[in-house]
């Protein structure tokens, strides 16, 4: 389980085609098939074969074939079935760096962020190499901690009110409500943007109306920060999209924005790039207790 912490933070890759990958095999012949762009040119035999495991591993866990990536690339294949659990690697690119007594330097790139390097650590077993996963990835994730992205805002917001589609449906923002929820460790401001399906927030949130159109999808916006700018999603800061009748889906890709605006009100503007049909971009206008509160000041 204490790989399961890791899923969420480990994101850069993104699926390409669905065939496997042959195994690589010390002294056997090289497949055909061209490997992923890699300007660096190994020196010897030995480097060669570390570059071609580490990369054979990634497309192969490009293509969420888990089972074979565990089989027969890694030293600690539960580290890699862990990954079936939930699985959202996002990259637009991969290459070799460098060799070193440890493994292999890996350059990864995304959208709006400068490539990361990441350690990938090897031992030898016989003629093979063999990555060590979880010890890779702890490394990534302390990489992608400290990974800033190049611009505050890395999506373009449209001027027009909140709307997208969530699963191929449209939906459109209505309203921002806000609930106030208490717990043992204090109260806590709930805020959630919600469409023209709910009649009566909140029980719309937890229960489908009796209208027989149901509640519709609601957007929780709670974990974004209202009292500076704004930013990139990320970490702790995420929107949710759900529905009594559905699981809860988290967003951490996207900018938001955040403006005061005269008349006490606090706008909210949403770039939630479109993935597995879903996403919204657009503003809602918010009455936040804390807001109206300094502007009276």
């Amino acid at each position: 389980m204490k790989y399961l912490t890791t899923i969420f933070l480990f994101v850069l890759l993104i699926g390409c085609s669905p065939t496997d990958e042959p195994v690589v095999e010390q002294g056997a012949a090289v497949p055909v098939k061209p490997l992923a762009q890699v300007e660096f040119m190994p020196q010897s035999q030995q480097e060669k074969w570390k570059a071609d495991t580490a990369l054979y591993l990634y497309q192969t866990l490009e293509k969420y074939n888990f089972d074979y990536a565990a089989k027969h690339y890694v030293t600690d294949p539960e580290a890699v079935l862990q990954l079936k659990e939930g699985w959202n690697l996002k990259t637009e690119g991969y290459r070799v760096k460098a060799i070193n007594d440890q493994g292999v330097v890996m350059g990864f790139t995304r959208f709006c962020y400068p490539e990361m390097d990441v350690q990938i650590y090897m031992v030898q077993k016989g003629q093979r190499y063999f990555v060590e996963f979880g010890r890779t990835l702890r490394e990534q994730i302390r990489n992608h901690s400290n990974h800033t992205p190049l611009r505050q805002y890395c999506y373009d917001f449209k001027n027009q009110p909140l709307q997208g589609i969530v699963m191929s449906s449209t939906w459109a923002a209505d309203r921002a409500e806000t609930h106030m929820m208490k717990f043992n460790t204090g109260n806590k401001l709930r805020v959630d943007v919600v469409s023209e399906r709910c009649a009566k927030y909140p029980d719309c949130s937890y229960f489908q109306e009796d209208d027989g159109n149901g509640s519709g999808f609601i957007l929780g916006v709670s974990s974004l920060d209202f009292a500076g700018t704004g930013g990139n999603l990320g970490g702790s800061q995420y929107i949710t999209v759900s529905n009594p009748d559905y699981s809860t889906i988290n967003r951490h890709d996207g900018s938001y924005r955040v403006t005061r605006l005269e008349n006490g009100k606090t706008r909210l503007e949403l770039a939630i790039p479109e993935f597995e049909s879903t996403g919204f971009n657009g503003y809602i206008d918010i009455d936040l207790p804390e807001a109206k509160a300094l502007a009276a000041e």
